[in-house]
């Protein structure tokens, strides 16, 4: 009986922890330069499903290209795919990652994470670090995601100008 006293302790310990995941701070310039595509444009189509293996959810965005920040000329319609979603009575939701939302109006630093029937899939830089959403002032604003040290080196919110000049500067 004494054995099982400390274990159960130890169990109720780790289960009532709060789980929070923190990933490294990246500056706009780190983002920039880990990606090979930085687009702005409106997500269009947002769907989940099991991944190939049926093993967890994912979610694809189709993003209407607007505007190529950085990288080769991208496709009119950009597929993104990132971790999480809801698959009928089953959902995932993933710490630190921003989802995509229809109609909102995105910039985002992508990289290359799969072909799929000749295209590329691509996957957010930085998690929810990658991802700003633009107000209709030309204002970017990203949050929703958690940093060990450097808060201070994230730009949260600025101009889609200053955004643009960061991104050129970076490569």
């Amino acid at each position: 009986m004494w054995i099982a006293a400390p274990f159960v302790f130890v169990l109720t310990l780790v289960l009532s922890s709060p789980a929070s995941a923190l990933m490294k701070a990246f500056t706009t310039e780190e983002l920039a330069k880990s990606s090979d595509l930085v687009i702005s444009g409106e997500v269009e189509e947002v769907s989940s499903r099991w991944s190939g293996d049926g093993k967890t959810i994912v979610t694809r965005a189709v993003v209407v290209t607007g505007e190529v920040m950085k990288g080769g000329a991208a496709q009119a319609r950009t597929i993104v795919e990132y971790p999480g979603g809801e698959v009928g009575a089953a959902g995932l939701r993933v710490l630190d990652v921003s989802p995509l939302r229809r109609g909102e109006r995105v910039v985002l630093f992508l990289r290359p994470s799969s072909l799929e029937n000749g295209g590329t899939i691509y996957a957010i830089v930085g998690k929810g670090q990658g991802k700003y959403t633009m107000d209709d002032k030309g204002v970017a604003r990203k949050g929703g995601f958690s940093v060990l040290k450097g808060e201070g080196t994230i730009d949260y919110s600025l101009s889609l100008d200053s955004l643009r000049e960061k991104i050129r500067k970076a490569e």
